[in-house]
């Protein structure tokens, strides 16, 4: 039996699919991998006023 998400987990989620979504327009050739990657560095290059850690995908 699977727990249900947390309202902040799901906007989480939500969150990164349409960023997913949006690399994905900006980068019509590149494939999963490559968008993955794109994901992981923007979630990693946050603004100084983004406290808190990153979470994990």
């Amino acid at each position: 039996m699977t727990l249900p998400l947390a309202p902040v987990d799901q906007m989480h989620l939500e969150g990164l699919a349409i960023k997913r979504e949006q690399l994905r327009r900006e980068n019509p050739q590149a494939d999963e991998i490559q968008i993955q990657k794109l994901l992981v560095k923007w979630l990693h290059d946050r603004p100084l006023d983004a406290p808190g850690r990153v979470r994990a995908l």
